[in-house]
């Protein structure tokens, strides 16, 4: 898989309730209803749909934005920058960052990651349950192949969505309290609509472990053009992205053997389509129908969603709270929303800086440093009076903004993660070659420290290769190592505190199972 493109053409899917009244004759269809999918051409814009969904309502909903805040704002890789100073910091970031959201609902996560991920399951629902109804092969004058790839793709984008929620709304796995409605079937009316079963985290785990599995097996390796229609070029999941996130999902799980196996599949087993042969920016400076070397999965931001002008398209603006790009519109002056910044704790733990606040000598050698983070001299912010220096994270609009494609799924999260792995298991020779394939990449030498020190010098590593993604919370959680408090001071936080929100209140109100 390479992208997945947002097409100029946009399928919604059509639900069929049922009417009961006294006067039924007054209701008796003309014409009786007809499935979705009248052909196997019409069901290949089911997953288009699907990825659609994801993408949410305008730029402030998309839940790739919103998610990354939250796995950043638990963190200790980022600070909020001075209020005194004129920067405008979100209320509900700021709540995250405190800590203090046991029993908040985050208007953040409601508006970017709630509706927008049920909106995206209920369209994966409707068209698998088509599938399911007609025993997996609706078309089968047309052949089988593609069903399997679209069923493929469909459960790929549900399980991609429950894992967003469950991060969000539910205690770390695993835990059996009941807390997000468990919708694995498309409603059929209203009463089932707003009645659905309360699933814990246990539930909604195991069901996205099902879903990624039969993803795996039914979706091919690569786009091949003999086969397959010219929409899956350079859109979509495959084989490699759905095995990259169940990688993760397992790792999250604590469940390590199986998480292990997958990513020794997406690194092995690839064929040459992902490496790690290109510096890192290269994974960030793309537009259009283009990766990076090592993007196994990326959200493309330039074709909008075929509805309008650019006000229309899928543009993830919350980055620019946390990226200070002087790419973005006008440049660096032109971003005046930022406010989430690198805190010291991240950069003295990356040795990007010494303890008095100036730049490091080893800042230089690292590629990571010089290409995705920005040094903001204090007195020199041309929209602020900063009163020191600050770097901020640089990976966003790296080609012109509502342009550059958003890297999703990327080799070095999964190279990095086989290296805990690894050395979690003992195989500290392999965890080090893990290790030293990402540093290299990054310009840095082979990792010289000692075996006892081996796991946390790939945490340090993973730190510095995958901050401001939104990782450093969810990747700490999967390690069972504490959270640090980072600039915040005082101590760390046990992994599994109660870092999450509550359902939203429109919800709970609405639906019967709670």
């Amino acid at each position: 898989m390479k992208s997945f493109k947002i097409k100029n053409w946009f399928i919604a899917l059509l639900v069929l309730g049922l009417v009961s009244c006294d006067n039924e004759d007054f209701f008796e269809l003309t014409n009786p209803p007809e499935a979705p999918w009248q052909s196997l051409g019409e069901l290949e814009k089911a997953p288009i749909g699907a990825y659609y969904t994801l993408s949410g309502n305008g730029g402030f909903r998309v839940m790739f934005s919103a998610g990354r805040i939250a796995g950043e704002a638990y963190a200790d890789g980022m600070n909020l920058a001075g209020t005194e100073q004129g920067f405008p910091i979100d209320v509900d970031t700021e709540e995250m960052y405190n800590r203090n959201i046991e029993g908040t609902s985050i208007a953040l996560f409601d508006n970017g990651i709630f509706r927008n991920a049920y909106f995206a399951i209920g369209h994966a629902n409707g068209a698998l349950d088509f599938i399911a109804a007609n025993d997996g092969v609706p078309f089968p004058e047309e052949g089988d192949d593609a069903t399997h790839r679209i069923e493929g793709e469909l459960r790929f984008v549900r399980a991609f969505a429950y894992y967003y929620l469950a991060r969000i709304y539910c205690p770390v796995y695993p835990d059996d309290t009941p807390r997000l409605p468990f919708r694995t079937n498309q409603a059929t009316n209203f009463d089932e609509a707003k009645s659905s079963a309360i699933g814990s985290a246990n539930d909604i785990y195991e069901f996205i472990v099902e879903d990624l599995i039969a993803a795996k097996d039914l979706l091919p390796e690569r786009y091949d053009a003999a086969i397959h229609p010219e929409a899956y070029a350079d859109g979509r999941a495959n084989k490699f992205a759905a095995a990259a996130l169940l990688a993760k999902v397992y790792f999250h799980m604590g469940r390590y053997d199986e998480a292990l196996a997958e990513a020794n599949f997406v690194i092995e087993e690839n064929g040459g389509d992902y490496d790690l042969s290109e510096e890192p920016v290269e994974a960030f400076n793309k537009t259009g129908p283009v990766r990076g070397k090592e993007v196994i999965w990326y959200y493309a931001l330039w074709a909008g969603d075929g509805l309008g002008g650019s006000s229309n398209w899928k543009h993830p603006r919350r980055f620019a709270w946390y990226n200070a790009s002087r790419e973005r519109a006008g440049g660096l002056e032109d971003n005046g929303s930022r406010f989430m910044v690198c805190s010291d704790a991240f950069l003295e733990s990356a040795g990007w800086q010494n303890a008095d606040g100036t730049e490091s000598a080893d800042a230089a050698n690292d590629l990571r440093y010089q290409q995705l983070f920005i040094r903001v001299p204090a007195g020199e912010d041309p929209r602020f009076e900063s009163t020191r220096d600050y770097v901020w994270n640089d990976k966003y609009y790296k080609a012109g903004d509502r342009l550059t494609n958003l890297p999703i799924l990327r080799l070095a999260d999964i190279v990095l993660l086989r290296a805990f792995l690894r050395a979690d298991a003992g195989d500290n020779a392999g965890a080090r070659s893990d290790l030293n394939m990402v540093r290299n990449r990054a310009g840095l030498g082979d990792y010289d420290g000692s075996d006892a020190d081996l796991i946390n010098a790939i945490h340090n590593e993973r730190f510095k290769e995958m901050a401001f993604e939104g990782d450093r919370f969810w990747y700490l959680q999967g390690a069972r190592v504490d959270i640090p408090a980072g600039d915040r001071g005082g101590s760390a936080i046990p992994w599994d505190s109660p870092l999450y929100s509550e359902i939203p209140d429109f919800e709970v109100e609405l639906n019967d199972g709670f």
